[in-house]
């Protein structure tokens, strides 16, 4: 391998290891102040931990092009085939985005009708966690196939490019409407509680905004050069595309550190404690 080479590799690696334990941070950060958070912090725990299994599945799958006398795989340079790890990389980078989805969904529905929203049963939010898990495991299998030889790369490609377009669309959509809502700055309803939680909903849905905005930016030009990926093949561009849209995974602990008051609180029992 080249130095180029042996860079690219070193940062890829890099860059999966952070994502892995800021994200495990998240999800240890919402853990210790679970009795604290809303339910809708519930699938904030599950995007904490897919974006943790992307940075795992990102070493591992890294790990296959680094070591070729196991894999295989030669040069950063040359044509690449995906493998199990692509498979998993594919499932939990596309569980992330249906996530986000959910998430801006749910926002919406909490800011447009509030008192609905908190009459919802907490069984809800279990069967969209499921739902997203289905989805994204549909993807996974359907990358399996390639790797069987029983799909072409292309048409997965295409089958996991529209399905985020429509999570993206579905998110924009969503948080047009949230910033609709605080345009018309409606009054707080009922009693001096419900404008509280009214409150707390807003700040939420400002810290997820930029999350969502965050996402964006990273996965559409992704998606562009994973489509330049399909028509070369060459392992340079598809690391490329996957460590673009894995800065997704990366910089939502940092968003969720300098927006969100627990994670604030715990840094500061961790430095006084050391």
């Amino acid at each position: 391998m080249s130095k180029a080479e042996i860079a690219i590799l070193c940062i890829a690696i890099f860059q999966g290891f952070c994502i892995f334990l800021g994200n495990f941070f998240t999800v240890f950060v919402f853990w210790i102040h679970r009795h604290k958070l809303k339910r809708g912090s519930f699938l904030l725990i599950n995007l904490a931990v897919t974006d943790l299994l992307v940075g795992l599945t990102q070493i591992a799958m890294v790990g296959t092009i680094a070591f070729p006398h196991i894999t295989g795989v030669r040069k950063v340079s040359d044509r690449y085939t995906p493998d199990i790890s692509t498979c998993f990389q594919a499932a939990f980078s596309t569980a992330s985005v249906f996530f986000l989805a959910l998430i801006s969904l749910e926002r919406a529905f909490a800011l447009m009708w509030p008192l609905r929203h908190r009459a919802t049963s907490t069984s809800t939010y279990i069967y969209g966690v499921l739902l997203v898990w289905t989805a994204a495991i549909t993807v996974g299998v359907s990358c399996l196939l390639v790797v069987l030889g029983i799909l072409k790369y292309r048409f997965f490609m295409a089958f996991s490019s529209v399905v985020i377009i429509l999570c993206l669309i579905t998110v924009s959509l969503s948080y047009l409407a949230i910033r609709t809502r605080f345009a018309q700055q409606n009054p707080a309803i009922d009693n001096a509680h419900n404008r509280q939680d009214d409150e707390r909903n807003k700040k939420l849905s400002r810290t997820l905004f930029i999350v969502i905005g965050a996402s964006v930016i990273f996965w559409f030009p992704g998606l562009v050069v994973y489509y330049v990926f399909s028509l070369s093949s060459v392992i340079f561009i598809f690391l490329y595309g996957t460590m673009l849209h894995a800065n997704n995974s990366l910089v939502n602990p940092i968003i969720y550190s300098l927006r969100m008051p627990v994670f604030r609180e715990t840094v500061k029992r961790l430095r006084k404690k050391s």
